[in-house]
């Protein structure tokens, strides 16, 4: 079992120095007792062909890791049945519902009707995973063998290209889902509230030492950050709202398929571009360490195929837009870099359990953790104010960046800089 290490002085970096992430099982919940009778079932009903002549003795279930979210699940015939097949695929992956961590669209409703639409859309338009099969407490869906979108991918501009193409038509897709969707200013307001209902967060603040919550208040910070949501005027499109390396498979058969689109929204496109770009020339195990945002330089590559490809689907009107500069993309995702941070910063400070069975849950280790990703948030912040290279530079943006909290980060962490001035 992973265990979190802790020492008594609070130091947040310490603390985590010696924790392998890529040592978890990313698994939700506990594996059902009745699982393979389940999936041989599900098999049978919705793929038909040999795996109804397979018994549950033919059929090997195998739980996936990766899911923070869901259940996933490997169902295979074996060597018996496997090349008997006809249509019918030899093996699937079924992805199992639990509860999602927040809801962004349907609050009064069925929170997994959009899913099913979502899913079958991209399904048919190859930009998600091939379904087989949906029933009312998940999916079956074609098995991949993938990697990740890490560094390795990022530096191979031909998967680069191909990522950013797969993103353009993603946020070209009309998508028969709620249109009014301003999600992330009800994320803010909706999760920090059940944050301090569910727990004294400024007793935590002063217990665990958290420093970076004692010189920010992070309601504050989400009142500003709206500010700079609404200034850069990302546009309104469908947009995965997920888009980390994790949900991008480069798989061995089928280039690049995007997968987990169940907080997939009509929202600020900048979103996945801050997810993305925040993740870019870091490895999973990097989590713990400070940002290390690339030059503007390392994005171009994207950035360009993706204005290339929206021109092509959308037309000249894409082009002339001012918004779908590759400037402006660039202010997009260093924006929404920051609320991708802010976002993991508020999951965390609302967590009443553990994302993953396997790691314990500890409130107090777990505001810790929280205070770490503010302070990085911070210092991310940071760099965008200080880089004079920076796509910030220009008045609007100065404006709202060099705010009177980002005058105490130099004081807090003198390692970074001197005030603004």
């Amino acid at each position: 079992m992973a265990v979190l290490k802790t020492d008594t002085n609070n130091n947040i970096e310490s603390k985590l120095a010696d924790f392998d992430i890529t040592s978890v099982k990313w698994e939700r919940g506990v594996t059902p007792q009745d699982i393979k009778e389940k999936c041989h079932d599900l098999c049978q009903d919705y793929l038909g062909g040999v795996w109804l002549k397979a018994g549950i003795d033919e059929v090997v279930v195998t739980r996936l890791s990766g899911g923070l979210t869901n259940q996933l699940y490997l169902c295979q015939l074996n060597d018996q049945y496997k090349n008997s097949v006809g249509v019918e695929p030899n093996e699937v992956a079924i992805r199992l519902y639990q509860g999602k961590h927040f809801n962004n669209l349907d609050h009064d409703g069925n929170e997994r009707l959009t899913d099913v639409i979502i899913a079958l859309i991209m399904s048919e338009k190859g930009l998600g995973p091939k379904i087989y099969g949906l029933f009312e407490g998940g999916q079956i869906q074609k098995f991949y063998k993938h990697k990740g979108f890490r560094v390795e991918q990022q530096n191979d501009i031909k998967l680069v290209q191909e990522l950013a193409q797969k993103l353009a038509r993603i946020h070209s897709t009309v998508v028969p889902i709620k249109k009014n969707s301003n999600w992330i200013f009800d994320f803010f307001d909706n999760t920090s509230a059940e944050a301090y209902k569910l727990f004294d967060i400024n007793a935590l603040i002063d217990e665990c030492k958290c420093q970076t919550f004692k010189a920010h208040d992070i309601r504050e910070e989400l009142d500003w950050l709206k500010t700079i949501i609404t200034a850069i005027d990302s546009p309104i499109t469908f947009s995965h709202i997920d888009f980390r390396g994790s949900n991008i498979m480069v798989t061995e058969s089928d280039g690049i398929v995007v997968c987990d689109f169940e907080y997939s929204c009509n929202g600020n496109r900048g979103y996945d571009f801050g997810t993305l770009f925040a993740e870019w020339g870091r490895e999973l195990a990097d989590f713990a360490k400070p940002p290390n945002f690339p030059d503007d330089s390392a994005f171009k590559p994207f950035i360009d195929e993706y204005i290339k490809e929206s021109t092509i689907i959308s037309g000249n009107d894409f082009s002339e837009d001012p918004r779908n500069s590759c400037d402006h993309i660039l202010k997009e995702g260093k924006i929404f870099s920051l609320i991708s941070y802010m976002f993991m910063v508020l999951l965390s400070l609302k967590a009443s359990d553990s994302f993953v069975s396997e790691i314990p849950f500890d409130k107090k280790e777990a505001m810790i953790f929280t205070d770490m990703f503010y302070k990085h948030y911070y210092l991310l912040k940071e760099k965008f104010i200080l880089d004079k290279s920076s796509k910030f530079n220009n008045k609007s943006f100065d404006f709202h960046f060099k705010s009177k909290m980002c005058q105490k980060l130099p004081h807090l962490y003198p390692d970074i800089g001197a005030p603004l001035v």
